[in-house]
């Protein structure tokens, strides 16, 4: 559906193009599952000049925002039911997206392995240090 050109006074120059309510009602509908581009494309006009109305027309930009947030809260909102409920692709994914979980790479998982060895021979360490420290101890106590 092609966008509506307004009607201005001659001052030069294209004439501002505007979206109808009829169009901004679509736009709530097609929003949550289209890129800006592709909406731009539904309305028959070009990328910047979709962008150029959002920030012209404040209303434009809080319907496209609007709808994309319930869309994504409605889905995350599924999601966490899902995880909830024990299932456990669901609550992985919603870790490594909202978490900040993430795979190791083999990498990370050799020094996390010889970060827990290196921890281990220094715990080994201290349990030596401390049992000599205790026999130091008792032989000034007996003196």
């Amino acid at each position: 559906m092609k966008a509506t050109i307004e009607k201005q006074k001659s001052k030069g120059g294209r004439p501002r193009i505007e979206l109808t309510d009829a169009q901004l009602a679509e736009l709530k509908i097609i929003a949550p599952v289209c890129t800006i581009k592709e909406a731009a494309d539904y309305f028959g006009i070009a990328l910047r000049t979709f962008e150029e109305i959002k920030v012209r027309d404040k209303e434009v930009s809080a319907v496209y925002k609007k709808a994309k947030i319930q869309a994504k809260a409605m889905v995350g909102g599924s999601l966490i039911k899902r995880a909830l409920a024990g299932d456990t692709t669901a609550a992985i994914f919603y870790m490594k997206t909202q978490g900040g979980w993430r795979e190791p790479k083999d990498e990370e998982e050799i020094q996390d392995k010889e970060l827990k060895i290196t921890v281990a021979i220094k715990e080994n360490e201290n349990i030596d240090n401390l049992k000599k420290f205790e026999e130091l101890k008792s032989q000034i106590i007996k003196k």
